[in-house]
C-alpha cells in the first residue's frame, strides 16, 4: 500500500477517534442494572459541574470501531488524568492495534507494511499538558528529532493543528482535555431514563441513558467551553449523524463514574457505514496525581523543528 494511502487511512481512523472524544466523548466493561429505584433526573447539568469541579480524576478510555471501507475491526485504548490545582493532564493512547490493522490492509492490498510500521511500542503516544503547553512522545517519528530528544514541547492548540507537520497526524491529542466531556453532558436533549443501579469500579451509581442532539450542541454546551469542540457541528453533517445515545452512571457525590456509547454512522464521502462503540471510567476522584513534566534534556521545542 502507498506511504500517500497509509497516511489518509490512519488521519481518517484518527478523526473517527478524535470526533468521538471531543463530541462525546473519552470510554469498560458493563455492568448488570438492578432495578431498585434511582433518583429522577432533568438534566446531566449537576453532574457535569461535580465532576469537573474535583481536584484530580483518572480516566480509563475503550474505543471499538471499523475501519474506514474495508470494515474490518479496530480496538484503541487510552487512560490518564488531571489535577486541576497543578493545571495538569496526562494521556496515554496505545495505537498498536491500528498498526497491526494497517498491516493487515497492506498485505490485502498487495503491500508490504511490515518493516514500514515499526514495532507496536512506536505507536504508544504519549501527551502531558501543563496549562496551555503540551508535551508529546510518540516514537513512530523519533527519527525527525534531534538525538536524545524524546519529547516534543509546544502550545497546545499548535501542535494540534493542521500545520504541525508529521506530528499533526495524532497531534490534535495535545488538545484534548478529559473535561471536556463534562460540558458535553449539558447538552442532553430530550428526557433522561433512570436504569437502576451498578456497581462501578467498587462504587455505587445511579445508571441513566439519553440523547445528544448534535444540531444543538454549540447551542447547548457553555460558551467556555464550546471552543473546544472544534467544528462538531460540519463534522456531524458530513458523516449524517444527528444524534447522540449516551448512557452514563453517577455516583452519590453527582460525580460521572461511566459514560457510554454505540455510534452507527455514514462515513464521509462514501455510502459506507461506520460503527464505533466508545466507553470511558472515571476513578480515583481527588485521590492526589503526580504528572511530572519529562526531562527538560529529552524535549525539543516545536517551533525548532523543521515541517516534513
Amino acid at each position: 500500500m502507498p506511504r500517500h494511502t497509509v497516511d489518509v487511512v490512519v488521519r481518517r481512523t484518527h478523526l473517527v477517534l478524535a470526533a468521538l472524544i471531543v463530541a462525546l466523548a473519552l470510554l469498560g466493561s458493563g455492568c448488570g442494572t438492578s432495578s431498585v429505584a434511582v433518583p429522577e433526573l432533568t438534566s446531566f447539568t449537576t453532574a457535569a459541574q461535580a465532576s469537573a469541579a474535583a481536584d484530580s480524576a483518572r480516566f480509563a478510555l475503550q474505543l471499538k470501531t471499523t475501519m474506514p471501507l474495508t470494515g474490518k475491526p479496530l480496538e484503541l485504548r487510552a487512560d490518564g488524568g488531571f489535577d486541576t490545582p497543578a493545571q495538569r493532564a496526562e494521556l496515554s493512547v496505545d495505537l498498536s492495534a491500528l498498526a497491526e490493522t494497517l498491516k493487515s490492509l497492506g498485505s490485502a492490498f498487495g503491500g508490504q507494511m511490515k518493516g514500514d510500521l515499526g514495532d507496536p511500542e512506536d505507536w504508544k503516544l504519549e501527551v502531558i499538558r501543563d496549562g496551555d503547553v503540551a508535551y508529546v512522545s510518540f516514537p513512530l517519528i523519533a527519527e525527525q528529532l534531534p538525538a536524545g530528544k524524546k519529547w516534543v514541547k509546544g502550545d497546545a492548540k499548535e501542535l494540534s493543528g493542521a500545520n504541525a507537520g508529521q506530528l499533526g497526524q495524532f497531534g490534535s491529542f495535545a488538545g484534548t482535555d478529559p473535561r471536556d466531556v463534562f460540558g458535553m453532558l449539558q447538552a442532553v436533549s430530550g428526557s433522561i431514563v433512570a436504569l437502576g443501579t451498578d456497581e462501578i469500579r467498587g462504587v455505587e451509581t445511579s445508571h441513566y441513558k439519553a440523547t445528544i442532539d448534535v444540531a444543538k450542541v454549540e447551542q447547548l454546551v457553555p460558551a467556555a467551553q464550546r471552543q473546544s469542540l472544534g467544528s462538531l457541528d460540519e463534522a456531524a453533517k458530513a458523516s449524517g449523524l444527528s444524534a447522540i445515545p449516551i448512557e452514563v452512571w453517577i455516583d452519590d457525590d453527582q460525580r460521572v463514574r461511566k459514560l457510554s456509547m454505540d455510534v452507527e454512522a455514514k462515513h464521509p464521502g462514501t455510502s459506507q457505514t461506520v460503527k464505533a462503540s466508545l466507553v470511558v471510567e472515571l476513578y480515583d476522584y481527588g485521590k492526589p496525581l503526580d504528572i511530572q513534566l519529562p526531562p527538560a534534556d529529552e524535549v525539543v521545542d516545536a517551533s525548532t523543528l523543521k515541517p516534513s
